[in-house]
């Protein structure tokens, strides 16, 4: 897991040259998402929290006690959880461009893989111009599920509205000579 060239190899197409290869900055935990998620995941987790604490000193009704329950931990998942589930997912996350595609390989087996040729990408780059983001096959707008990839939220997608691609890389001019070179070539 440690070898990201190693996890990579074993992917590559006959004929398919290995341009560049690469992984998410971990520590990154942001995104443009953020700024409507945070003040939600506030405001649903205290909410929810206000509901049990009524629920147990006041209502005293197991059903409304119970009731509770899956809005506080899904509270605590938007407020704590996404951000720790989004470091171990980047952690165990590589991007690769070749000379004909985009591969992501999370964790084991998990790889998705997107046409670099011929097909729109949007490129966004960090506030501090130190990481970049690619996303493979952009068509606008991806729909209300795929605009919280890369938020620790995208686990619940369940694999449908996510696009291929590359979150808070830190090899900026890598990528981007890669990208380059693969749209040429």
């Amino acid at each position: 897991m440690n070898d990201p060239r190693g996890r990579i190899l074993p992917l590559l197409r006959e004929g398919e040259q290995l341009l560049w290869v690469g992984q998410p900055d971990p520590r990154v935990r942001f995104t443009g998402a953020d700024a409507f998620l945070v003040p939600f995941s506030v405001f649903w987790g205290g909410f929810a929290v206000f509901w049990e604490v009524m629920a147990i000193t006041t209502v005293r009704q197991p059903l409304f006690i119970i009731w509770g329950i899956p809005f506080v931990l899904l509270g605590l998942y938007f407020i704590f959880g996404r951000f720790i589930v989004k470091k171990r997912g980047k952690i165990a996350t590589v991007y690769a461009l070749t000379n004909s595609r985009a591969i992501v390989c999370s964790g084991d087996r998990s790889v998705a893989d997107s046409p670099v040729t011929g097909m729109p990408s949007k490129v966004d780059r960090a506030r501090d111009r130190r990481h970049v983001s690619v996303t493979f096959g952009y068509q606008g707008f991806v729909g209300p599920v795929g605009m919280y990839q890369n938020t620790g939220l995208d686990v619940f997608s369940l694999g449908r509205g996510r696009a291929v691609g590359f979150y808070d890389v830190g090899d900026t001019d890598g990528l981007l000579g890669a990208l380059d070179q693969a749209r040429v070539g």
